[in-house]
């Protein structure tokens, strides 16, 4: 009986919810963050605004970094020549206007309606979710999690789970507290991460798909992969919102 009445009060907790989100939605309909247009969808964001963002073209299906026009390779020279960890990598945007305001305002300024924005945008660029493949947001140190107080890259990944791709099972942890990629130069980044992560569990051939909000150099991701692949996976693939085009 108990039982019963528990699903009885979630299903009318779920009508008053759905209720209140369309009561909300009519009364304060979604403007676009850039030019305060109504919008009509369920996204802030306009369709001639949605068009100006920094769209990535083709690029490199290993880093993710734009290709020549004339190129014949889906593969640029640099991933030809010494592979990297990914399997493959595709990114959204480049780190530019407003794409880095709104990540800096995400991870700095605690403005999660970015993490849902971006999250929606990656999702409708995936395909329907893989038999098996887990998703994985790249894990902050603990220190840097209560500092925090969220992983934006988990926030990010959030509307994937929601869309029926396998969360994340796989165990994997920031073991060391590291200085910020970004306070670092290119050559000293790789560095900074070694033995900064681990996984808690054997992946048996899981297939993984790494989530991240910024890719500057890779050195992150390609360290996750490479933890990742030790510990058993299979492929490791990654998505993430923007690539900074010339690293530092």
């Amino acid at each position: 009986m108990r039982r019963g009445n528990t699903a009885v009060n979630q299903g009318r907790l779920m009508k008053v919810y759905n209720w209140l989100n369309y009561a909300r939605r009519v009364l304060f309909p979604p403007v676009c963050r850039l030019c305060l247009a109504p919008c009509t969808g369920t996204l802030p964001l306009c369709p001639p605004c949605r068009d100006e963002l920094p769209w990535l073209g083709v690029t490199c299906n290993r880093c993710a970094l734009p290709l020549p026009l004339d190129y014949d390779q889906h593969t640029c020279p640099a991933c030809l020549s010494h592979p990297p960890s990914l399997d493959s990598c595709r990114a959204l945007f480049s780190y530019q206007p407003p794409l880095d305001d709104w990540i800096h305002a995400l991870k700095f300024g605690r403005d999660l309606a970015v993490a849902h924005l971006l999250g929606q945008l990656l999702v409708e660029h995936l395909p329907s979710p893989e038999a098996g493949t887990r998703v994985l947001a790249v894990p902050l140190h603990p220190r840097r999690l209560r500092q925090r107080g969220y992983n934006q890259a988990t926030q990010i990944a959030r509307p994937l789970i929601q869309r029926g791709w396998l969360p994340d099972g796989c165990g994997c942890y920031r073991a060391r507290h590291t200085p910020a990629q970004s306070a670092l130069p290119a050559t000293d980044r790789r560095g900074n991460l070694r033995g900064a992560f681990g996984v808690r569990k054997q992946l048996e051939g899981e297939n993984i798909l790494l989530i991240d909000d910024v890719m500057t150099t890779g050195t992150t991701l390609n360290e996750v992969a490479t933890v990742l692949k030790d510990a058993g996976a299979g492929r490791v693939d990654a998505r993430v919102i923007a690539r900074a085009l010339r690293p530092a």
